[in-house]
């Protein structure tokens, strides 16, 4: 089911319960947020998919297999994150894969740039923490650069997906083509 926020976003009424939020930027075709939302009931989860026609997908997919702890926004995830999420309120983020929009006319397109890095550290809770995953080095490198100046504790994980993390589609594809991946963490310090 796509649903959509309200201004200033109020969590316990979008989900209907009291639960950490987590938020995957960008669900593609939805395999870490469904699994991650079935082995994680005590949390709720948001999925922010700009492309409709990968929304429909997950939606359909959680038609079939209801998760009452997912909910799914199709939407561009800077926007809504800047616009409608409350500061201290989200417990995790998760992005994997990010676009690494390749031609120099499109770097402004990239998501994780010095302007999206505070806005995310704004919406995240004390010790919250951005769980990030690309097999793009060079993007890699910058991102963890613009999250470090916006005040993040960062810190990269070497080798594989972190335990406990289902692997996302481009994830078991990337890994089927032996693709170096890059893991990091970071996180919001507390006050």
């Amino acid at each position: 089911m796509i649903f959509a926020p309200e201004p200033d976003l109020d969590w316990h009424a979008f989900f209907g319960r009291a639960a950490a939020v987590e938020v995957e930027i960008g669900s593609g075709k939805g395999a870490f947020l469904i699994e991650y939302a079935r082995s994680n009931p005590q949390r709720n989860l948001l999925g922010i998919e700009n492309q409709p026609r990968w929304s429909r997908w997950i939606a359909e997919r959680l038609a079939r297999a209801p998760q009452p702890n997912a909910r799914l926004l199709c939407a561009d995830a800077a926007l809504v994150i800047a616009r409608f999420v409350r500061d201290d309120s989200v417990r995790a983020y998760h992005l994997y894969f990010p676009d690494p929009w390749w031609k120099r006319r499109h770097h402004k397109r990239r998501l994780v740039q010095s302007d999206f890095a505070a806005e995310l550290l704004r919406t995240l809770e004390p010790g919250g923490v951005l769980h990030l995953a690309t097999d793009v080095r060079d993007r890699f490198d910058a991102m963890l650069c613009d999250l470090t100046r916006a005040s993040f504790v960062v810190r990269s994980e070497p080798g594989p997906t972190p335990a406990g993390r289902p692997l996302t589609n481009f994830e078991r594809k990337y890994r089927a083509e032996g693709r170096a991946l890059h893991y990091a963490t970071a996180t919001k310090p507390r006050r």
